[in-house]
C-alpha cells in the first residue's frame, strides 16, 4: 500500500508538467527551429467528436498559439511550438454547460483522459472534500486526484502484462468513434461506470501534533463521512482510496503512522492495487 501511494505521488508530479503530453511527431513541420502543428483536429476527428458529444457540440473559439519551451523539460525537444487550440461547448449528462479545450500538439486520446480526470476530481474536491474537510488545517500534500486504470511502475512486468497491454489498447481507441467516451452522457455520478477510473484522496494534516488523539479521531470521522457520502452519491460503485495522517513523519496518538482504507466497486476494503482495479472493470471495458 505504501508503495502504491509513493507511485501516486510520482504520477502526480509527472502529470503536472507539460512533458506528460508527447508531441504528435508525424504531423510536425519544422520551420525556423519551431515545432509547427498543422492538423485540424475538428476535421480529422469529426466522427469521434460527434460520438463524444452526441452530435451536439459547438466550436466557440479557435486560436493559433505560440509557446516557448518549458525549461523543466530539457530531456525532450525544447524548440518553441506553434499549434492550434479549440474550445468546444457541450452539455453533460446533467444538462450542465461544459467546455472541452484541446489542441493538436498531442493525441486526442490523452487529452480526453486528462479532461475526464479534471472533470471528476474537481467535482469531488469542490462538492465533497472542501465541504466535509473545510475546517481542517491541511498541508500542501493534501489532494483529490483521479486516475485511469494503468500499468504500475513498481510491479514486475510479468505480473501486470495483461493490464499493460489491455489498458493501452483501450486508451488508444479513445480517439475513435467506436472506442471514445460519450461526454454528453457523463455526470460525476456515473463516471465510474463510464470509465475505468479511481480516486485517490489524501487528508494530510498540517496541524500541531499536540492537538491530541481526539482531534485526530474527529478528522478521521469527517473523512469517513466524506467517503461514505461519495460512495452513496455514485450508487455504491465507488473506486477510491483514502488517506489520513500528518504531513510530517510522525505517528498519530494511537501509534499508527496514518490511516488508509478504500472502496472497491463500492465495497469497503483495506486497500486495492492496480490488478484489483483492473479486475473490477473486466467484462465492462475489457
Amino acid at each position: 500500500m505504501k508503495k502504491h501511494f509513493s507511485f501516486v505521488v510520482l504520477i502526480i508530479l509527472f502529470v503536472s508538467t507539460s512533458c506528460s503530453l508527447l508531441p504528435n511527431r508525424e504531423h510536425i513541420a519544422q520551420t525556423e527551429g519551431t515545432r509547427e502543428y498543422t492538423d485540424d483536429y475538428t476535421k480529422k476527428y469529426a466522427s469521434t467528436l460527434n460520438a463524444m458529444f452526441d452530435n451536439e457540440w459547438t466550436v466557440v473559439s479557435t486560436e493559433n498559439k505560440y509557446e516557448e519551451h518549458d525549461p523543466l523539460c530539457e530531456h525532450v525537444d525544447t524548440r518553441p511550438q506553434q499549434f492550434i487550440e479549440w474550445s468546444i461547448e457541450y452539455h453533460d449528462g446533467n444538462g450542465e454547460l461544459q467546455t472541452f479545450v484541446f489542441d493538436n500538439r498531442s493525441s486526442l486520446s490523452s487529452q480526453i483522459m486528462s479532461y475526464i480526470i479534471n472533470y471528476v476530481s474537481n467535482y469531488y474536491k469542490e462538492n465533497y472534500y472542501d465541504v466535509y474537510i473545510n475546517d481542517v488545517p491541511l498541508a500542501g500534500s493534501s489532494y483529490v486526484f483521479c486516475f485511469f486504470v494503468r500499468l504500475s511502475s513498481y510491479t514486475s512486468y510479468e505480473a501486470v502484462r495483461d493490464i499493460d497491454e489491455t489498458t493501452r489498447k483501450y486508451q488508444s481507441l479513445l480517439d475513435t468513434p467506436e472506442g471514445t467516451i460519450c461526454l454528453a452522457k457523463m455526470t460525476p455520478a456515473n463516471a465510474f461506470s463510464m470509465c475505468p477510473i479511481y480516486l485517490s484522496v489524501s487528508v494530510s494534516l498540517s496541524g500541531d501534533y499536540s492537538y491530541g488523539q481526539s482531534y485526530e479521531e474527529s478528522v478521521l470521522k469527517q473523512t469517513e463521512d466524506l467517503a461514505e457520502a461519495m460512495n452513496e452519491f455514485v450508487n455504491n460503485r465507488l473506486n477510491a482510496q483514502f488517506y489520513v495522517g500528518y504531513h510530517q513523519i510522525v505517528n498519530m496518538h494511537t501509534g499508527s503512522r496514518d490511516y488508509r482504507w478504500a472502496f472497491l466497486k463500492g465495497e469497503l476494503v483495506n486497500y486495492f492495487d492496480d490488478r484489483a482495479i483492473f479486475e473490477s472493470y473486466k467484462g465492462i471495458f475489457w
